[in-house]
């Protein structure tokens, strides 16, 4: 997405359609041979949504939102399929929602830690 422009003053933000960008992606979990991927990297906009929904929803809620911003929609789709279809138990449920909040707030502490180490050296 191209950046900004500012003419007199204005902040002017173009938000024609961009091609779309491959994101790398890792296999977190498997359900019967199905490989369920998360972002490599996890971006800024998916850190500031997900603590806006923990912000709104509180923790119970954005867990699951979270689960859903890192699979995507369609393979969160396919999660709840599997649980609605009683494939997965409780128990499986909650297992891969602290696995991938897990991964979320690790991602967010090395974060932290590396914008700390940053500061200090300066």
């Amino acid at each position: 997405m191209p950046a900004p422009a500012e003419d007199d003053g204005i902040l002017r933000i173009t938000t024609a359609a961009q091609p779309p960008v491959e994101e790398a992606r890792r296999v977190l979990f498997v359900i019967d041979d199905q490989e369920f991927t998360v972002p490599k990297v996890i971006d800024e906009r998916l850190v500031y949504l997900a603590v806006e929904s923990m912000r709104n929803d509180g923790a119970v809620f954005s867990g699951q939102r979270l689960v859903e911003l890192l699979l995507g929609k369609p393979q969160y789709s396919d999660l709840l399929a599997l649980y609605e279809q009683k494939k997965i138990n409780q128990e499986n449920f909650d297992a891969i929602v602290r696995t991938v909040s897990n991964l979320f707030f690790d991602h967010m502490n090395s974060d932290e830690d590396a914008a700390g180490k940053a500061t200090a050296a300066s």
